[in-house]
């Protein structure tokens, strides 16, 4: 990638903006070229290449040999009080430096001149925490005792090796074959050294092998890390009115994974300065931040350097809440709105309504108690608060409902409205939602045809309540259609309330229409129901399946579907299977068609099913004899006397 084809397509591909051309320089291990580069890449004014200039600046410190790139931007920027570029370069080096908790060995020894002054001392060293503390007569016969003991202590160093290899030739100890010059990249990646040591650039692969490692030495680093401070520092001292946008531009870029535990986010130096500089907790050293000696982080409160500034900008503040991508840096925003009484003037009751939806448990919590102690929210309208419920925070739902009922009185909202929070998943918007429509009585077509979403009510705890209140209503007014909508539901509970309201309404049980269409159900539950309600009308009737108005085809459907299911139904299909014998003896045609459906009972394992089957079929061919050659027919496995 250092040919003028290649920068040739890199050109085209910085003029027209293409994402790829990041993956494209970041490719390139010329490192003359790339320092070269530099100067032309940050003075071209199209908005494309500024745009990737900055994209290039977020992505990792660990691209090989890009130094001299990286170095000659960030002197530009620099000169130039570039703020945006040096919030990214502030947010870079911070992130190419991480210590580690080492724990370090420490000694301690002496003579002493008898056994029970070393045994004294021995238990000394133990009340103190020296570990295996211990002593032995001094063997020189000088009668005197020698005591010895060991502790350890954990210590924060920087994590050794990072730095990325440059291309230089290094010696390297073979055992084979002694000292053999070899690339320090080569030598990191530890390649096979038993033939001649390999020249020229790393290919793809073994870039990508590099990318664990940082540009620059760990002195470096330290060094413009320090200095990419220093630049905020003397912005805020200088140009005070730029400092509070240009520190934000770079504390919206620090990500959860930047301060996933309490090292790593003293490890940011720049952050740490701007949130918690003049903190008691912290001691900053040559090295890095530290906390202090009687100190723990989880006393952190906001301390940041330029607190006037800060607090002239309660904006800006809030503006880090919304954009900060890291947990920290929003609970430093949110504490630092609540320690300012003169926030709450400036936080509107929009900007807290839109905090409700935010992820952040502390953001939510922050919105929720300023509106509830908000004394006027008439300017909020009906439709802003609904959007406001369905888009919350679960924490924000029990004490936003409770806000919204005293706000908001049922006759504000349509019915759709309150059908849609009814039939939402979080229990405080559906309790609301069912309340609403509690208070409303629907009357029309459309009004009715509004609740039918309720029949997907997600709310499993008052979803049988929304579907008792929902039945009651469609009642009133009965309509086959509404009751073919309960049991079409995908969810059982709804099936069951309208197989319930199935029984229950004198028009649905003489309704034919609707037996045929229940016939054709796809769910076992209503199959199963449908055959015993059948059997039980018979019954009741005193009368046969032949009698009703019922489609023959439809019938028989219902029949095999009940008797072929496996998993459920075992009470349903003796039933059946009677149902489908006094059929066959009261119309004797149907024989063809319906001995198969008695020869799947007949086959069952379950022994009621089966003897149902055999006295059906015994009992056809002693009233009709002319059938036993279709019996015969279908049932070959039989032996006939």
């Amino acid at each position: 990638m250092t040919t003028s084809g290649d920068w040739l397509l890199l050109q085209e591909l910085l003029e027209r903006g293409d994402p790829a051309f990041v993956d494209r320089l970041r490719s390139v291990t010329d490192a003359n070229a790339l320092g070269d580069f530099a100067g032309r890449w940050y003075e071209n004014r199209n908005a494309n290449a500024r745009r990737l200039l900055l994209a290039y600046l977020e992505r990792p410190l660990n691209a090989y040999r890009h130094e001299a790139l990286v170095k000659r931007l960030f002197k530009l920027a620099e000169a130039a009080g570039d703020d945006a570029v040096m919030a990214r370069f502030l947010v870079a080096f911070d992130r190419s430096i991480r210590r580690v908790v080492r724990n370090r060995v420490h000694f301690e020894s002496q003579y002493v001149d008898s056994h029970e002054e070393a045994e004294r001392l021995a238990d000394l060293w133990r009340s103190r925490g020296i570990q295996d503390a211990r002593f032995f007569e001094y063997p020189n016969g000088s009668g005197k005792f020698y005591a010895t003991g060991s502790w350890t202590e954990p210590r924060i160093g920087a994590v050794v090796g990072t730095t990325m290899p440059r291309g230089r030739v290094i010696d390297y100890h073979n055992t084979a074959i002694g000292r053999i010059p070899i690339l320090d990249w080569a030598a990191r990646l530890r390649l096979s050294f038993s033939e001649p040591p390999r020249e020229g650039e790393p290919t793809e692969a073994e870039r990508r092998q590099l990318e664990k490692y940082r540009l620059f030495s760990l002195p470096t680093r330290q060094y413009l890390r320090r200095r990419a401070w220093r630049y905020f520092r003397h912005l805020g001292k200088t140009n005070p009115e730029r400092y509070v946008a240009a520190i934000s531009e770079a504390m919206v870029l620090y990500e959860n994974a930047d301060v996933d535990t309490g090292l790593a986010l003293i490890d940011n130096w720049g952050l740490v300065h701007a949130l918690f500089h003049h903190s008691p907790v912290l001691v900053s050293r040559p090295n890095g931040w530290d906390v202090a000696e009687d100190g723990s982080l989880s006393e952190l409160e906001p301390a940041p350097i330029f607190e006037d500034l800060w607090r002239s900008a309660p904006r800006a503040i809030l503006d880090l809440i919304v954009r900060a991508r890291c947990r920290p840096v929003r609970q430093w925003a949110v504490r630092m709105l609540k320690r300012d009484p003169a926030a709450r003037l400036v936080v509107t009751i929009d900007d807290l309504l839109n905090l409700l939806g935010h992820a952040d448990e502390e953001v939510v919590a922050l919105a929720i108690e300023w509106l509830s102690e908000a004394k006027d929210l008439s300017t909020v309208t009906p439709e802003r608060w609904l959007a406001v419920a369905e888009s919350a925070s679960p924490g924000a739902l029990e004490t936003l409902t409770a806000i919204i009922r005293r706000q908001i009185a049922p006759d504000q909202i349509a019915i759709e409205s309150a059908a849609r929070l009814a039939a939402a998943r979080p229990l405080p918007i559906a309790r609301l939602g069912l309340d609403w429509l509690k208070a409303k009585f629907p009357s029309s077509d459309e009004q009715r045809q509004a609740l039918l979403p309720l029949l997907e009510a997600e709310c499993e705890p008052i979803r049988p309540e929304i579907l008792a209140w929902l039945r009651s209503v469609l009642s009133d007014d009965f309509r086959s259609d509404g009751l073919l909508e309960f049991l079409d539901s995908r969810h059982a509970d709804a099936r069951a309330e309208g197989l319930s309201w199935f029984r229950a309404e004198p028009m649905a049980r003489d309704d034919v229409s609707l037996w045929h269409r229940l016939m054709e159900s796809p769910y076992d539950d209503v199959r199963l129901a449908l055959t015993t309600e059948l059997e039980a009308r018979l019954r009741r009737d005193r009368t046969d399946a032949h009698d009703l108005a019922l489609d023959s085809d439809r019938l028989r459907l219902l029949w095999a579907s009940v008797l072929l299911n496996v998993n459920r139904g075992s009470r349903s299909k003796p039933g059946a299977i009677e149902q489908v014998a006094r059929r066959l003896a009261h119309r004797p045609e149907e024989a063809e068609s319906l001995l198969p459906i008695l020869t799947i009972g007949l086959r069952s394992l379950r022994a009621p099913e089966r003897r149902a089957a055999m006295a059906a079929i015994v009992r056809l061919v002693a009233t009709r004899p002319d059938s036993e050659a279709m019996v015969r027919a279908a049932l070959p496995e039989w032996q006939w006397a």
